[in-house]
């Protein structure tokens, strides 16, 4: 009797372990949603160049070129052939 109820001892053991195996694998197995990344490229605007203060002067073959700028105010000279 008393290793028949060993045996049995033994398989419920087994048994109950299994139990405790299949339910923490099942437990733990959550699917998660997979997520994509959707990346969206939107093209850069160049920044519009500030006109200075200041005097430029251009000299060439077909004449003169003057324009100068303080805050505000510009003025600019063309003289040509």
């Amino acid at each position: 009797m008393k290793k028949g109820t060993l045996i049995f001892s033994k398989f419920l053991s087994l048994a109950v372990f299994a139990t405790l195996i299949f339910s923490a694998f099942t437990s733990c197995r959550e699917e998660k949603a997979k997520t994509e990344t959707v990346i969206i490229e939107k093209p850069v605007e160049q920044p519009k160049a500030e006109e200075k203060d200041g005097t430029s002067i251009s000299v060439d073959g077909d004449g003169v070129e003057y324009s100068n700028k303080s805050g505000d105010n510009k003025t600019e000279i063309t003289i040509k052939d």
